[in-house]
């Protein structure tokens, strides 16, 4: 029986891929099939949307200009991949071993993961030689993502099984690599399955804005040149980088995390506990560390370089402290950009918690819908924006497409990740009281969620804020994006340094507004 049994299973589990891959092609094809009628009618007056046919063409005959700057692209992203993620994966552990040094720590790469990737990389580009600046900037956009990634699963860890490994004698290094680590891995795979295209955009935008060689730079002489069709066809060879990238680390998840579907375990949101003013108090001690080990560490990242292009922290104090028309200007810029990026950090998080739940309630959504969040994620967004631009228009709109597509996708994959988090007991006990699938949602997965949910909402807090940074440098040409352009072309790095702190600081009041609301809310619901 056992041995019918299994093999039953494992055809029902061949007939559910066959199943999804044919939903997967089928949702893909009608994409393509909207967007090759669009192009041809609606947007034909629009240079700017060619129709796949046409792209496709492109492609093709542009291979062997291609190939170069795709070897050269993707090795910079391989190689901020390995770095980035191997960072986060030992700060990780650093964490879970030595609890203490968790919150002043984790604010400090955040401040990092924070800085505005197109403000820095014209800094990293005059103090590094090489694709060395392409690779910095591939590893600082999948760091953080990761490292939250890890935590939020370490995390939810099953506390009766640390408590058996405990009993038993064991060490906190057996109770990591017994427990902490296998419950960590599913949330960690949701993390790296984010990461593998983004470290893709991170080497883009590194070679779009400085760089000899690259689908980036391949981007730019096309854009310039006014060849839409040329700029279209390598941004579908960066997308294929990226969801090849995106396909082969859920290759490896399946295999390694096949057993998840069937845990037992899982947590419910841990709050903080003690009194108000304690916790006042280590809110307070923990930001006061953050920033000293921030500005230590900006310190000691300058020691050796030029002066002229690196600033310190007196210097930006310098600048922020002189009143002047040109902080007052800077401050304005500063407001503007904030409200176009609350415009499209709520678009884009309301739209992936929406598609989540429709991905958890009715399968066929998710291959169709799966494999088009992917493409918008591996698009490179800093070449597209011009063209997005000349479809939307030169205002806000384009600036919530941009930030909203930016936010949708990390928050899309660590959400589905959570409300697939649930316990199978749990779900088969509500089954058996005869529970619909909106009770199985409302009940179960949303709840066991929450700590997804609210992870997803820090990872896109910051990535809203680069989204309209983008827009306003490449397209509308107002806020705070727009003066680190002319700050940039200007060698005007002293505004440029001030810029990329008080985004940084905008960014770290998002995040800390979202952690707020986790914990609100987690007290309320569970306390």
């Amino acid at each position: 029986m056992s041995i019918f049994s299994s093999t039953r299973q494992g055809n029902l589990t061949l007939q559910q891929h066959k199943w999804r891959a044919t939903h997967r092609v089928a949702g893909i094809l009608a994409m393509l099939a909207v967007w090759q009628l669009l192009a041809a009618t609606v947007f034909s007056s629009y240079f700017a949307l060619p129709t796949p046919t046409a792209i496709v063409t492109q492609a093709v005959t542009d291979w062997s200009m291609v190939f170069p700057n795709l070897v050269q692209t993707a090795s910079e992203a391989a190689r901020g991949w390995l770095f980035g993620n191997a960072a986060a994966f030992v700060l990780a552990t650093v964490f879970i071993l030595i609890r203490p040094i968790e919150r002043v720590a984790t604010q400090v790469a955040l401040a990092l993961y924070c800085l505005p990737v197109i403000a820095i990389a014209p800094i990293l580009t005059a103090v590094l030689d090489g694709d060395r600046p392409q690779v910095v900037i591939a590893a600082q956009s999948v760091f953080f993502t990761t490292l939250v990634a890890v935590m939020v699963g370490a995390k939810a860890a099953d506390q009766a099984a640390i408590d058996v490994v405990r009993t038993a004698g064991g060490s906190r290094r057996q109770e990591f690599v017994r427990v902490t680590l296998p419950s960590a891995l599913p949330a960690t795979f949701g993390g790296l399955r984010i990461a593998a295209p983004a470290a893709v955009l991170g080497a883009i935008i590194g070679e779009y804005l400085g760089a000899d060689s690259g689908l980036g730079v391949a981007m730019v002489y096309a854009q310039q040149s006014l060849d839409v069709e040329r700029t279209w066809a390598l941004a579908l060879y960066a997308t294929m980088l990226a969801g090849a990238a995106y396909l082969a680390t859920a290759a490896v998840e399946r295999r390694v995390c096949s057993w998840s579907a069937t845990m037992t375990g899982g947590t419910v949101p841990r709050t903080a506990s003690g009194s108000i003013p304690k916790r006042i108090a280590l809110t307070a001690g923990t930001a006061a560390g953050a920033v000293l080990g921030s500005l230590v560490l900006w310190q000691v990242a300058i020691m050796g370089l030029n002066p002229y292009f690196a600033k310190g922290p007196a210097d930006v104090w310098g600048y922020l402290a002189t009143p002047g028309s040109e902080r007052d200007q800077l401050i304005s810029a500063l407001g503007t950009t904030t409200l176009h990026a609350s415009y499209g950090y709520l678009a884009g998080t309301v739209a992936a918690f929406v598609v989540a739940v429709s991905v958890l309630s009715w399968p066929a959504v998710e291959a169709a819908v799966m494999p088009v969040a992917v493409a918008l994620r591996a698009v490179p967004l800093v070449a597209m924006t011009p063209l997005i631009a000349l479809v939307f228009g030169r205002d806000v709109a384009t600036v919530v497409v941009i930030a909203g597509i930016v936010t949708f996708f990390p928050s899309l994959v660590t959400i589905v990740t959570g409300l697939r988090s649930v316990p199978s007991g749990a779900i088969d006990l509500l089954s058996a009281y005869g529970a619909s699938r909106f009770d199985l949602m409302v009940r179960a997965r949303i709840p066991y969620a929450l700590p997804s949910v609210f992870a997803a909402a820090r990872i896109a807090a910051p990535s809203a804020v680069m989204g309209a940074l983008l827009a306003e440098w490449l397209a509308t040409g107002d806020g705070i994006g727009f003066l680190m352009l002319r700050a940039s072309t200007g060698a005007n790095y002293g505004r440029l340094w001030s810029s990329v702190v008080l985004i940084t600081v905008v960014s770290l009041l998002a995040y800390a507004l979202a952690t707020a609301a986790e914990n609100a809310l987690s007290r309320n619901r569970f306390h």
